[in-house]
Protein backbone atom coordinates (compact mmCIF):
# COMPACT_ATOMS: atom_id res chain seq x y z
CA UNK A 1 0.00 0.00 0.00
CA UNK A 2 1.20 3.41 -0.70
CA UNK A 3 1.98 5.42 2.36
CA UNK A 4 -1.24 7.65 2.17
CA UNK A 5 -1.16 11.14 3.68
CA UNK A 6 -3.90 12.86 5.87
CA UNK A 7 -5.75 15.08 3.39
CA UNK A 8 -8.44 15.98 6.28
CA UNK A 9 -10.67 14.74 9.34
CA UNK A 10 -14.39 15.23 8.55
CA UNK A 11 -16.86 16.41 11.04
CA UNK A 12 -20.63 16.11 11.15
CA UNK A 13 -22.19 19.24 11.93
CA UNK A 14 -25.76 20.53 12.58
CA UNK A 15 -25.18 23.88 12.16
CA UNK A 16 -22.23 25.07 10.04
CA UNK A 17 -22.19 28.54 10.58
CA UNK A 18 -21.60 27.95 14.67
CA UNK A 19 -19.29 25.34 13.93
CA UNK A 20 -17.58 27.44 11.55
CA UNK A 21 -17.07 29.93 14.33
CA UNK A 22 -16.25 27.36 16.86
CA UNK A 23 -12.92 26.27 14.41
CA UNK A 24 -12.26 29.88 13.87
CA UNK A 25 -12.07 30.36 17.56
CA UNK A 26 -9.69 27.34 17.41
CA UNK A 27 -7.14 28.99 15.10
CA UNK A 28 -8.92 27.65 12.08
CA UNK A 29 -9.48 29.84 8.80
CA UNK A 30 -12.50 29.31 6.37
CA UNK A 31 -12.93 28.33 3.04
CA UNK A 32 -16.10 29.31 0.74
CA UNK A 33 -19.03 26.96 1.38
CA UNK A 34 -20.04 24.29 -1.43
CA UNK A 35 -23.12 22.94 -2.41
CA UNK A 36 -22.63 19.22 -2.75
CA UNK A 37 -26.46 18.70 -4.17
CA UNK A 38 -25.91 15.49 -5.28
CA UNK A 39 -25.76 14.36 -1.88
CA UNK A 40 -27.72 17.43 -0.28
CA UNK A 41 -24.82 18.67 1.97
CA UNK A 42 -23.40 21.74 2.43
CA UNK A 43 -19.08 21.44 3.12
CA UNK A 44 -16.42 24.53 4.36
CA UNK A 45 -12.92 23.28 4.29
CA UNK A 46 -11.00 25.03 7.11
CA UNK A 47 -6.97 24.90 7.72
CA UNK A 48 -4.86 26.16 10.63
CA UNK A 49 -1.40 25.95 8.61
CA UNK A 50 -1.04 22.29 9.28
CA UNK A 51 -4.34 20.45 9.60
CA UNK A 52 -7.33 20.56 7.42
CA UNK A 53 -11.06 19.71 8.96
CA UNK A 54 -14.49 19.35 6.48
CA UNK A 55 -17.29 20.36 8.08
CA UNK A 56 -20.40 18.56 6.77
CA UNK A 57 -24.30 19.28 7.41
CA UNK A 58 -26.85 18.10 5.73
CA UNK A 59 -28.66 20.57 2.82
CA UNK A 60 -31.88 18.68 2.41
CA UNK A 61 -33.15 14.84 3.52
CA UNK A 62 -31.96 11.60 3.30
CA UNK A 63 -27.73 12.89 3.65
CA UNK A 64 -25.01 10.81 4.43
CA UNK A 65 -24.37 12.63 7.33
CA UNK A 66 -28.01 11.98 9.25
CA UNK A 67 -27.33 8.79 10.86
CA UNK A 68 -23.76 10.06 12.39
CA UNK A 69 -25.49 13.09 13.63
CA UNK A 70 -29.04 11.30 15.22
CA UNK A 71 -26.80 8.58 16.89
CA UNK A 72 -23.59 10.65 18.21
CA UNK A 73 -24.31 14.52 17.56
CA UNK A 74 -21.69 16.95 15.65
CA UNK A 75 -18.69 14.55 15.73
CA UNK A 76 -15.49 13.55 13.88
CA UNK A 77 -16.66 10.63 11.29
CA UNK A 78 -14.02 9.89 8.70
CA UNK A 79 -10.53 10.67 8.21
CA UNK A 80 -9.49 11.42 4.33
CA UNK A 81 -6.45 10.09 2.60
CA UNK A 82 -4.66 11.23 -0.61
CA UNK A 83 -3.87 8.36 -2.72
CA UNK A 84 -2.48 8.97 -6.53
CA UNK A 85 -4.08 6.08 -8.33
CA UNK A 86 -7.60 5.29 -7.00
CA UNK A 87 -8.16 1.97 -8.33
CA UNK A 88 -5.18 0.33 -7.24
CA UNK A 89 -5.59 2.11 -3.98
CA UNK A 90 -9.83 0.41 -3.26
CA UNK A 91 -8.23 -3.17 -4.60
CA UNK A 92 -5.85 -3.22 -2.42
CA UNK A 93 -8.13 -2.11 0.93
CA UNK A 94 -10.92 -4.46 -0.61
CA UNK A 95 -7.87 -7.48 0.03
CA UNK A 96 -7.14 -6.21 2.90
CA UNK A 97 -10.70 -6.91 4.67
CA UNK A 98 -12.17 -2.73 3.57
CA UNK A 99 -15.60 -2.47 1.92
CA UNK A 100 -16.51 -0.03 -0.29
CA UNK A 101 -19.59 1.59 0.66
CA UNK A 102 -20.06 5.02 -1.61
CA UNK A 103 -18.42 4.12 -5.64
CA UNK A 104 -15.84 7.18 -6.36
CA UNK A 105 -17.18 9.91 -7.40
CA UNK A 106 -16.12 13.40 -8.13
CA UNK A 107 -16.27 15.94 -5.26
CA UNK A 108 -17.34 19.49 -5.74
CA UNK A 109 -15.75 20.72 -2.86
CA UNK A 110 -12.46 19.41 -3.67
CA UNK A 111 -12.07 20.28 -7.45
CA UNK A 112 -14.17 17.17 -8.55
CA UNK A 113 -11.72 15.10 -7.06
CA UNK A 114 -12.75 11.35 -7.28
CA UNK A 115 -13.38 10.20 -3.76
CA UNK A 116 -14.53 6.80 -1.96
CA UNK A 117 -16.02 5.88 1.03
CA UNK A 118 -15.11 2.55 2.26
CA UNK A 119 -15.63 0.94 6.04
CA UNK A 120 -13.58 -1.35 8.03
CA UNK A 121 -15.22 -2.81 10.76
CA UNK A 122 -11.79 -2.66 13.13
CA UNK A 123 -11.73 0.83 12.07
CA UNK A 124 -15.01 2.38 11.25
CA UNK A 125 -14.94 4.62 7.72
CA UNK A 126 -12.59 6.20 5.65
CA UNK A 127 -12.29 8.10 2.57
CA UNK A 128 -9.81 8.03 -0.31
CA UNK A 129 -9.61 11.49 -2.31
CA UNK A 130 -7.22 10.93 -5.65
CA UNK A 131 -4.58 14.22 -6.20
CA UNK A 132 -2.87 13.46 -9.49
Amino acid sequence: MENMKVHHVGYAVKKLEKAVEAFERLGYISGDITEDTSRNIRIVFMENGHERVELVTPNGVSTPVDGVLKNSGPTPYHICYEVSDMPAAVNELKANGWMVIKEPTPAPAIGDAFVTFLYNRHVGMIELVEIK
